[in-house]
């Protein structure tokens, strides 16, 4: 599979490795395999318990850490909730200023969506046929280590072309659906050099989006 990180280029020195970046992907470990690991509703074990991660999870988003580091943000179901760091093994190359990797952006009002298998991605939205695309660019902030952007374009059909460029920002993100946090915000801009094309698919749309590959 190929990875966004294998297509960008290096815009900043190693200094960029020594501070972690948030989000950033775990995997589940030390837990037995007959026990989970809790999720609570703040980060530490007297809080309730709202739900948990089973012993072999792989690729769980942490959005960003609590004051003290040991424990972790995390999405389960619909909401939210904290589960230990101890038990969550972090995936290397995830440092602060790196372009992130993001494999779900979405937002509402209209509701739309893309997945993202790098370099292939997909547009969802209501009303139209899901269409394919590719990502052609990747690009770091000149002069901030929280601001990104990736073009690409859609592939042609009836309703015509359909290009895409993504700004991209690591910070507190709410997708209007859930009580669910994210940790990179986007707007989406969308617009076609072909004609027609349903007014409804292009324009401005803003929304979140998640590093946690989308669940099969």
């Amino acid at each position: 599979m190929i990875r966004l990180g294998v297509l960008l280029i290096a815009l900043a020195g190693p200094a960029c490795a020594t501070t972690d970046g948030w989000p950033a992907l775990h995997d589940v470990s030390g837990v037995a395999s007959d026990d989970v690991l809790n999720v609570r509703a703040g980060p530490g074990a007297g809080h309730q318990i709202i739900g948990s991660l089973a012993p072999d999870a792989a690729n769980v988003e942490v959005i960003r850490p609590s004051d003290d580091f040991e424990w972790g943000l995390v999405n389960v179901g619909e909401r939210s909730g904290w589960a230990s760091l101890t038990f969550l093994a972090r995936h290397g190359g995830q440092w602060d200023g790196k372009i992130p990797d993001p494999r779900q952006c979405f937002g509402t009002e209209p509701f739309w969506s893309i997945t993202i298998d790098p370099p292939r991605m997909t547009l969802a939205m209501p009303g139209m046929e899901p269409r394919k695309g590719l990502i052609s660019g990747l690009y770091g902030s000149r002069s901030r280590r929280d601001r990104f952007a990736f073009r690409g374009s859609f592939f042609p059909t009836e309703a015509g072309d359909l290009d895409a460029v993504f700004a991209i920002r690591t910070e507190a993100c709410d997708d209007g659906m859930s009580d669910r946090d994210y940790g990179i915000g986007v707007d989406l801009l969308l617009t076609s050099p072909s004609l027609p094309l349903d007014r409804d698919a292009t324009g401005l749309f803003s929304g979140c989006c998640s590093i946690a590959p989308p669940a099969e």
